[in-house]
């Protein structure tokens, strides 16, 4: 059995596949979802960038948002089915060249992060079936279900365009369906277990087995080398970005040139600026996204006026904050305020 770790709230490390699929559904629908980006502190610029990376709070942001504005029912489903796997890049390609459907799936876990997961997959062998398992932070909320169910939809296409497989054994999945269950049973195609204690995807062994006919050892082994330097420059971005933002929040309320903390990590200013942009960020990206996180603890702290809470983010005067509430929250300070003293 295979798996990927739980990303925190604040780990940046996904590629935003789903969140891309999520805007052309909305957008067919007519239904903006910009005001949601901008409080992730995303455009639709950044979305498209090859090297952006978001976190599990960002992409919740969003999905939080098209769940409660566009009427459709199991929206996942509409999303996942969306995707060819083809979306997925490199690791798309990697998996079309597997020997097998089975490897293919096994590829999927050991790179999931790559491929824009949300959610922490696992595969093993149970019985006669090769099942994949999904599990999400919170398994009861909307959020979760829409992540289990674009996950699912997502795999059943997969097995559909590259392996001529029209649908799994079965689905089991950990929630009721709330006037739902047709949509699960005209897509799945297959039985329907609600309310089983998991969410897991059964599909017969022999067949997962069976050769795949877009198998190409030659291009799997380029891509998995790709897709492990890759792996490598996530982590580099993470380390990279994990310390310039420490020593941003160290400095707080001064907000110090990036030469200062160019100083600090040994290097150029201009060496660290390219280091920044190879990752998909910047100077101004990582000093929005600590004041952001130190605004929403700020808030959630009795007694701080909106005043002080500008000073210690490093504001010339409480416009300059207001106007970064209402990008980053979707709120003013005043609203902000109300809703702490609230919980």
């Amino acid at each position: 059995m295979s798996d990927g770790p739980f990303l925190t709230p604040s780990s940046a490390i996904i590629t935003p596949n789903i969140i891309r699929h999520l805007l052309r559904v909305a957008d067919d629908h007519g239904v903006s979802l910009d005001r949601a980006l901008r409080a992730a502190s995303l455009t639709r610029e950044s979305i498209d960038s090859p090297a952006l990376r978001v976190s599990y709070r960002q992409g919740r942001l969003i999905i939080e948002k098209a769940l409660g504005s566009l009427p459709i029912p199991a929206l996942g489903l509409e999303v996942g089915q969306r995707q060819p796997i083809t979306a997925s890049g490199v690791l798309g390609l990697a998996m079309m060249s597997s020997a097998t459907l089975l490897d293919a799936v096994e590829l999927g876990m050991r790179f999931q992060n790559l491929a824009g997961s949300m959610v922490r997959w696992q595969s093993g062998i149970e019985g006669g079936s090769v099942v994949v398992t999904a599990t999400v932070p919170d398994s009861a909320s909307a959020v979760g279900r829409f992540l289990v169910e674009e996950g699912f939809a997502n795999i059943t296409r997969m097995a559909r365009d590259v392996a001529g497989i029209p649908s799994p054994r079965q689905v089991e999945l950990d929630f009721a369906p709330d006037g739902h269950a047709r949509s699960y049973a005209d897509f799945f195609d297959c039985a329907i277990v609600f309310s089983a204690g998991r969410n897991a995807w059964h599909l017969p062994l022999h067949t997962a087995r069976e050769p795949l006919p877009t198998a190409e050892p030659w291009t799997l082994a380029a891509m998995v080398a790709a897709l492990e330097a890759e792996t490598r420059s996530v982590v580099e971005r993470q380390e990279l970005v994990a310390v310039l933002a420490a020593h941003v929040e160290d400095a707080l309320p001064l907000i110090r040139p990036l030469a200062d903390y160019a100083r600090l990590l040994a290097t150029s200013e201009r060496t660290l600026r390219r280091r920044l942009i190879d990752v998909g960020s910047s100077y101004s990206r990582v000093l929005d996204d600590v004041r952001k996180r130190v605004a929403s603890e700020l808030f959630a702290t009795p007694g701080l006026s909106t005043a002080e809470i500008s000073y210690r983010l490093g504001y010339e005067d409480e416009r300059s904050l207001r106007r970064s509430t209402l990008r980053w929250f979707g709120a003013s300070p005043a609203a902000l305020h109300g809703a702490a003293l609230r919980t």
